[in-house]
């Protein structure tokens, strides 16, 4: 296991705190230094699991991988905050820290694919192989923070503007489908993968979706209770809200 350089993760979680404390409007909620903390705490969590050595490059990730939202002016952009936070965070390093670059370019390179579409990173931990292990870590650490009970806390701030649900049909057109499932009814929006969100219960359709693309063993097994535990809400309402149709 590699040695882990306190001064590193203190520097680094200070410089993320400042730099997200200045984003503005819309993007700011639910992606705050509350949500960059829990995955980290996940992403240690999985590591440990997995027997992934570098916990310090799993912490460092973690703290780093939003780092390019506050530069990110329009919502349509945020596919974009990947590939900026890799160039923000590899600057970052490069001046702080006394990492070798093979070690910061694994790092730049799981908050570059955090975020992308789910075809792009299975074909680049394919050819990664164990290499790519970091950006699974990462990337499932990000998707497990939406299921849960944090995941319907985020599903109801960031999408505080429309309507709970669609009383003629409070589960949903995407209830219970799976992505590939999505796909063959939907198809794909320019964000890929992402549903058209009319009610804040499409989001928790949306998000409870994330399971399926969890690539670690440990990170599937985790998230098993979280997805179940948004779709016994999701039923919940449904029977609640039916005793006064």
């Amino acid at each position: 296991m590699k040695a882990r350089d306190s001064h590193l993760i203190m520097i680094t979680e200070e410089y993320v705190k400042e730099v997200m404390a200045q984003q503005e409007g819309h993007l700011v909620i639910a992606h705050d230094f509350k949500h960059v903390n829990r995955v980290r705490n996940w992403a240690l969590h999985i590591a440990q699991r997995e027997g992934f050595g570098d916990l310090q490059a799993v912490e460092v990730a973690a703290l780093l991988h939003d780092i390019g939202l506050p530069y990110v002016d329009k919502e349509s952009e945020r596919g974009t905050h990947g590939e900026l936070g890799a160039e923000i965070a590899g600057r970052f390093l490069s001046e702080n820290s006394a990492l070798p670059k093979e070690r910061i370019e694994q790092i730049t390179s799981a908050i570059k694919y955090h975020g992308s579409r789910p075809s792009l990173v299975a074909d680049l931990i394919r050819t990664l192989g164990e290499k790519g292990k970091l950006t699974e870590i990462i990337r499932d650490a990000d998707n497990l923070d939406a299921l849960g009970a944090v995941g319907l806390m985020r599903a109801f701030i960031s999408k505080y503007f429309l309507l709970e649900y669609n009383p003629l049909n409070i589960k949903g057109d995407a209830w219970g489908l799976s992505s590939v499932e999505f796909q063959a009814r939907f198809g794909f929006s320019s964000r890929e993968g992402l549903a058209p969100v009319d009610t804040i219960i499409d989001q928790v359709n949306q998000q409870i979706r994330h399971y399926d693309n969890l690539h670690t063993r440990t990170a599937r097994k985790l998230g098993e209770p979280l997805v179940q535990f948004m779709k016994d809400f999701v039923l919940q309402l449904e029977r609640e809200v039916s005793l006064t149709v």
